[in-house]
């Protein structure tokens, strides 16, 4: 009788094991869309938004940005990268020649 008994336990336990893994398994063999989230696209959006800003390319950065806007209009950040922008813009556009030096004829 215990052997009987020890035998369903074990016969229990490997089919336990067997089912664990057969679920995991398959968990990860689940299809995914071939679509990316809107999440990702907004953030890709974003961040190539941030690297035409730093590399000083404002067109690019302002149509990025606005592309991630269409995409995730609550995205968090997008608004304040918008307005940095055009601050940078601006200081770009109105920068005085510092060091530049006024040359006059004198007769």
């Amino acid at each position: 009788m215990a052997s009987l008994v020890m035998m369903v336990f074990i016969v229990l336990c490997i089919g336990g094991i067997v089912w664990r893994r057969w679920r995991r398994r398959h968990a990860y063999a689940m299809p995914v869309s071939r679509e990316a989230p809107h999440e990702t696209l907004a953030h890709q959006a974003f961040t190539h938004g941030n690297s035409c800003l730093a590399a000083g390319q404002f067109a690019d950065a302002i149509a990025a940005f606005h592309r991630a806007r269409e995409i995730d209009p609550k995205h968090p950040h997008v608004a304040g990268r918008l307005a940095e922008v055009e601050r940078r813009q601006h200081a770009v556009s109105v920068t005085p020649l510092g060091n530049a030096t006024v040359w006059t004829r004198r007769p």
